[in-house]
């Protein structure tokens, strides 16, 4: 079973340490690289006891059975990201309404951290992932769902040469809707690939009944807006009846997972 190591490393310019779980691809010989897959949210990743909803995606699963088909597994870094920091550092936008979308979070206010917090992982965290372990250091990836997705979305419009493959799992759209479609339409760099998806029962909160209609809406529109933007490598997939849950991204992963890695 491969090995997850964890790590903890500070990010000066939000004043906040951060733990970080990396999963080392099994039967790695000793001269021997692979890429590196950075994904928000790694409490939630490899351990349902650690998981902020008593469910992981199990990403040491589908690493481990692509392994065993004789796929070229990538090292996987896990950002943790526990509440109540999660809105401002997956946005470099300010949501300045959620009372209108998710009420009773204490504050109406947030977002706002996003560019320090994708600057660090492209200039501090991978520093230190590629000089720890065997990696490319060109084949870097990024991914996550929710808030993930869309900071994941922008990390690749703000460093597109750190970022050339994106994964947005259910992406939360609705929390920045205008100011992420323009960067897209505008920045999302050529030739970078990029895989959305999206189920059709998706919510944030069972109290708005808009929510399903949004996060469909705001996928199908992120995959317009690139459509028109000519990239070429896209891979859209939506899934019927499917909640905003990690049960949902732990299906959905091996089939990124062997995207991935087959257009590499």
């Amino acid at each position: 079973m491969a090995k997850i190591d964890v790590l903890t490393i500070r990010i000066p310019a939000l004043s906040r340490d951060k733990t970080i779980r990396v999963l080392v691809p099994d039967g790695l010989s000793a001269d021997e690289r692979r890429p590196v897959l950075y994904m928000h949210d790694g409490h939630n990743l490899f351990d349902a006891s650690t998981s902020a909803y008593g469910a992981s995606w199990n990403v040491h699963r589908a690493i481990a059975d692509a392994a065993r088909r004789g796929l070229r597994v990538p090292f996987v870094v896990g950002i943790d990201c526990p509440s109540p920091k999660r809105f401002d550092e997956y946005s470099p936008w300010v949501q300045p309404d959620m009372e209108s979308f998710i009420p009773g979070l204490g504050r109406a206010s947030f977002g706002g951290e996003g560019d320090a917090y994708v600057d660090w992982i492209a200039d501090v965290l991978k520093a230190t992932v590629d000089k720890r372990y065997p990696t490319f250091p060109d084949s870097t990836w990024i991914a996550g769902s929710s808030m993930g997705g869309l900071i994941s979305l922008h990390a690749a419009c703000r460093r597109p040469e750190t970022f050339r493959k994106v994964g947005a799992f259910s992406p939360a759209v609705w929390f920045a809707r205008e100011p992420l479609l323009a960067e897209l339409s505008a920045a999302f760099p050529h030739p970078a690939s990029c895989y959305v998806d999206i189920g059709t029962a998706e919510s944030s909160d069972g109290g708005n009944p808009a929510f399903p209609a949004l996060y469909l809406d705001g996928a199908r529109a992120i995959r317009d807006a690139l459509e028109r933007r000519g990239i070429a490598d896209l891979r859209y997939v939506e899934e019927e009846g499917a909640p905003h849950h990690e049960s949902a991204w732990e299906r959905r992963f091996p089939g990124f997972l062997d995207w991935l890695i087959l257009h590499e």
